[in-house]
């Protein structure tokens, strides 16, 4: 009797032995899994393009658990990655982006390696051969800058690709584009190349820019890009008498706002080049001073003598100052709701100068920020471009004067308006917004004041 239930209590043990090989998926059983099929679409494809896995998995008695890849090409392991998968049987349809590598041939021949495991590790491997990778060729490529600057990069040969007469400064971030959208930034639908762990390499949306730098100059001249050994050359050059740069500028407070100023002699109809941040083609460059002729020049329109050049990187605008401004050479308009022209809306300008907003004049004369100028372009006529009226409250109210002394003011109701009808009122020169009052839009107006026959013409204009 004992016997026969010291051999009862050996059988429940044996039995929950069993029962510990179990687990959430049921018994165990040792298997293989089965690769029915594999393949890869399309077998000839460009580097910087996607293919496509596909494969049939099998293991009929054990879950399948991964399917792993790794793509090779001259003995590199160009990408590789993990599908996770699950069940007996899996069909696997999966895009994979094949970069770029450098020093990679072209037509080479490309082949993945393929490791199924199931869940007690049990695993099969194969591969997939026969396959063509081509090196891609491009028309052009653009050297974006973080600052905002943009080359074409044109090709000098099949993997050389040359940006010339340059104006970027001698170091700077950037990344290479194939494609670029009107705004000038990056078009990741091409094929883009920036900095991986220190080197130049393809990237995505996530990437980080490269660095270049150019020693012993002031600013680079021409960039050379290797698109085969992922390398970049760059020259320099100093800067000459006709060049502006903002290694030249001092720093200046006004307005509660921080601005990069030079103080210089311009030339009347003298064309200038702009170096690094100036170039960028989202500045506006007050344009009854400058006709911007490209991206890096301008060429200044006042007459010839020595200038203040103010340049607010928020604003992302440039002005002009003089000493003691006064007619006959300018007018001064004061008051509320005038600014110059910007593309940066009032949203961004407040999100670091709280309060602040596209419009800035104010009664008063204390700074270039109070007032704006309008310069003399034939006698007896002046001209004013500003952003006018302010976004916040759809209101203006200035008046034109002589001189900082508030000499001689310009009343509107000495004055006729043609073109657009924005401005009423007898003394101030008003754009009002009561109740009953047509709301104007705010935008870029030019005002043209002639002192011979008392009109004024305004119109709206595109920058």
């Amino acid at each position: 009797m004992n016997s026969l239930y010291k051999f009862c209590i050996l059988l429940g043990i044996a039995t929950l032995l069993f029962a510990s090989c179990d687990d959430e998926y049921g018994p165990r059983k040792e298997s293989t899994p089965v690769i029915q099929s594999a393949g890869i679409t399309p077998a000839s494809f460009t580097f910087g393009d996607s293919i496509t896995l596909t494969a049939s998995l099998i293991d009929p008695a054990t879950t399948l658990s991964m399917l792993d890849y790794e793509i090779v090409s001259e003995n590199r392991v160009i990408t590789s990655g993990s599908i996770p998968v699950n069940g007996e049987t899996v069909e696997v349809s999966h895009p994979i982006f094949v970069p770029l590598l450098s020093n990679q041939a072209d037509n080479a021949n490309v082949k993945v390696n393929l490791v199924v495991t199931n869940i007690l590790k049990g695993s099969v491997s194969s591969e997939i051969t026969d396959l063509t990778g081509k090196r891609p060729v491009y028309n052009q490529l653009y050297l974006v800058a973080d600052d905002g600057n943009v080359a074409v990069l044109k090709a000098q040969s099949a993997d050389k690709y040359v940006g010339s007469d340059l104006t970027f400064d001698s170091s700077f971030n950037f990344k290479i584009a194939e494609k670029i959208n009107a705004d000038n930034t990056i078009d990741y639908s091409g094929a883009v190349y920036g900095n991986v762990n220190g080197k130049i390499a393809m990237i995505d949306e996530k990437g980080e820019s490269a660095f270049a730098y150019t020693p012993n100059v002031d600013y680079t001249k021409s960039f050379t890009y290797d698109n085969f050994a992922f390398s970049v050359t760059a020259a320099g050059s100093a800067l000459g008498a006709d060049d502006i740069a903002l290694s030249a500028f001092g720093e200046q407070d006004v307005y509660n706002e921080s601005f990069r100023t030079l103080t210089r002699k311009l030339e009347n109809g003298k064309t200038y080049t702009l170096v690094g941040k100036l170039a960028d083609k989202v500045n506006v460059y007050n344009p009854d001073f400058f006709e911007r002729t490209s991206n890096s020049k301008v060429k200044f329109l006042g007459e010839t003598g020595e200038y203040t050049i103010y340049y607010n990187p928020v604003r992302k605008n440039i002005i002009v100052g003089v000493d003691n401004p006064s007619y006959p050479q300018y007018l001064l308009a004061c008051g509320y709701g005038l600014g110059y022209p910007t593309n940066v809306t009032s949203a961004e300008i407040a999100a670091v100068y709280s309060g602040h907003q596209r419009t800035h004049t104010d009664w008063g004369f204390g700074h270039v920020m109070n007032y704006v100028l309008l310069r003399r372009v034939s006698e007896g006529v002046y001209q004013g471009t500003f952003y006018t009226p302010g976004d916040n409250d759809h209101y203006a109210g200035f008046k034109p004067f002589e001189n900082t002394g508030w000499g001689n003011e310009k009343k509107a109701g000495s004055f006729t308006f043609t073109g657009e009808k924005i401005i009423t009122g007898d003394n101030d020169w008003t754009i009002p917004n009561g109740d009953n009052d047509p709301r104007i839009e705010s935008t870029n107006y030019r005002f043209t004041v002639n002192l011979n026959n008392n009109t004024v013409h305004v119109e709206k204009v595109t920058l």
